[in-house]
């Protein structure tokens, strides 16, 4: 972004020269205030907080440089000074110099020395305007943080409250900004505030830097300006209907990636609802109605290895979801197994029965659940690392737990492939499933393939369950929802196929969040069934088809 110390004309060396001058023009009370301040000054900022609203914004500047000057004993007193405000310790008295309430009693607010008479006065709650003028002023102190993170907040906060910050200040920390994202957040405030300067000159400067810095609160501070300016200069209606444009065509591009990472984000969740609903619909033509309870067992594993960690093992709290993969896909294979043994192995080539019995299944986990955990959501408490996320673009926010959705779920499709295509336990599953009677008669284990292969469904469902914690609500009926969208991605990509799930939660993703943002979430569920009914006329096997039990 362009400087706004430099002029619109000139050579090189008086821009230069000119910068010098500005900054220490700008920056000369600030230098000045390095000696260390008198106590009977430090006791007139703090009477003046108390005594006038209309001096708060000179008291805190005053305050703040002496957090940022040299000396250790200033900045020391102007930090205390600034928390006791916000701690609402600050005690205004009406005989006597300010105090400071503190653990073990009361001290002066200058020196800091124990006051030993007494005091009856309450202390003094800041007003909303003070409130607002102290988080600003936090904010400019952390500006000469050393950690970057904490100078990006603060630039961020100069940003947002442009009308309120110290120019000086402000100025003299972009001077010895070496970071780029602070630099160009500061000077975009430097521009906002710009907006309001009485010089054409200025302005017109201050849109065209705003117009390289898109954003939406950008565009409405320049439509803004717009309408309350019906009067401006010619070269401001150019300079602002340029940089209008520009914004907006930034602002398009990044609500369009921002759309399609949705239907990325989207597609990861019904990939790993659908993975082991693939397994055990398609490879062994079971229709099972309780897979969406074998996602929510699977999330509530999570849950109880979060609580024991949170107990036992506080330090690897973070790591929760981690130890949570293992643990969930153990348990959900281990009650897919034994379902398997005592259900559904009398039920092949009985799909009607097969559905009756695993909805009776659903049912009977859901009650389970909750009596042992009850009917409300459990809370989840998101690991720091994802917590957040990061603007790659203007209008394009790709947050942590998206990103690690759609990276668990292709390590774990990639995993399952494998399992399926490269080993001898996925050869044995494909060989009962293609020719049953010829693989039983080459002495393969069938009914123990059909076992195994239906908890590996039921593990795989179980990691659906730990994605699901860090963006779903948890609660006994979640699996309800997703185990009918985990039935259109299997049928649309072809029953047993992992490329075709794969294919078609890709599709389905991004048609779904495609229509979504423009028609509504009703709009959108319809439109991918009409895509499903008119793709399934052309394929009935689906997109990938894949030869099954017969």
């Amino acid at each position: 972004m362009k400087s706004l110390f430099e002029p619109l004309r000139g050579t090189a060396r008086w821009r230069r020269w000119f910068q010098h001058l500005m900054l220490a023009c700008l920056c000369g009370p600030l230098l000045q205030a390095q000696a260390a301040m008198p106590a009977q000054e430090r006791s007139s900022i703090v009477a003046s907080i108390c005594t006038d609203p209309g001096s708060y914004r000179g008291a805190l500047d005053r305050i703040v440089q002496a957090v940022v000057g040299a000396s250790s004993e200033d900045a020391a007193w102007g930090k205390t000074l600034l928390e006791r405000l916000q701690a609402v310790a600050v005690i205004c008295r009406a005989q006597g110099a300010p105090v400071f309430k503190v653990d073990h009693g009361v001290v002066d607010a200058a020196t800091f020395e124990p006051v030993t008479e007494a005091v009856d006065e309450l202390p003094m709650v800041p007003t909303l305007v003070l409130a607002r003028l102290l988080k600003t002023s936090q904010a400019e102190i952390e500006l000469f943080s050393p950690d970057v993170l904490i100078r990006r907040a603060a630039a961020q906060r100069m940003s947002q409250a442009y009308a309120q910050i110290n120019e000086p200040l402000v100025r003299l920390a972009l001077s010895k900004a070496a970071d780029p994202e602070v630099i160009a957040t500061l000077e975009l405030a430097l521009a906002k505030r710009s907006l309001a300067s009485g010089s054409v000159e200025v302005r017109v400067e201050a849109i065209r830097a705003m117009g390289k810095a898109p954003s939406e609160s950008t565009r409405s501070l320049l439509q803004k300006y717009q309408e309350d300016r019906p009067d401006m200069s010619a070269g401001e209606r150019a300079a602002l209907t340029q940089s209008l444009s520009q914004i907006d065509r930034a602002l398009e591009v990044g609500r369009a990636a921002s759309i399609f990472f949705s239907g990325l984000s989207y597609a990861g969740v019904l990939l790993i609802t659908a993975l082991g609903l693939s397994i055990v619909f398609g490879l062994l033509g079971v229709i099972n109605l309780a897979h969406g309870e074998f996602i929510m067992i699977g999330a509530y594993a999570t849950y109880v290895v979060e609580k024991w960690l949170q107990a036992h093992a506080p330090g690897w709290f973070d790591a929760y979801v981690f130890l949570a993969i293992p643990f969930a896909f153990l348990v959900c294979a281990l009650i897919g197994i034994v379902l398997e043994m005592t259900i559904i192995r009398h039920l092949y080539k009985r799909p009607l029965e097969t559905l009756l019995a695993t909805w009776a299944v659903s049912i009977a986990l859901i009650k389970l659940v909750q009596i042992l955990f009850g009917s409300q959501n459990v809370e989840f408490i998101t690991p720091s690392f994802l917590q957040g996320g990061v603007q790659l673009y203007p209008g394009f926010f790709v947050t942590w737990n998206r990103v690690f959705a759609i990276a668990l779920g292709l390590v774990i499709f990639a995993t399952a492939y494998a399992l399926i295509r490269q080993t001898r336990f996925g050869l044995l599953i494909r060989a009962t499933t293609q020719r049953r009677d010829t693989a039983r008669a080459l002495g393969i284990p069938a009914s123990s393939i059909d076992r195994l292969a239906f908890g590996l469904g039921s593990g795989l469902a179980g990691l659906a369950g730990v994605v699901l914690t860090q963006i779903a609500s948890v609660n006994p009926s979640m699996g309800t929802g997703f185990v009918i969208d985990a039935f259109m991605v299997v049928v649309l990509g072809g029953a047993g196929s992992l490329v075709g799930t794969a294919v078609s939660s890709l599709i389905l993703g991004e048609v779904n969040q495609l229509i979504e943002p423009f028609h509504g979430a009703v709009a959108a569920k319809v439109a991918v069934l009409l895509l499903i009914v008119l793709i399934i006329q052309r394929r009935p096997q689906g997109l990938f088809a894949l030869k099954t039990r017969g």
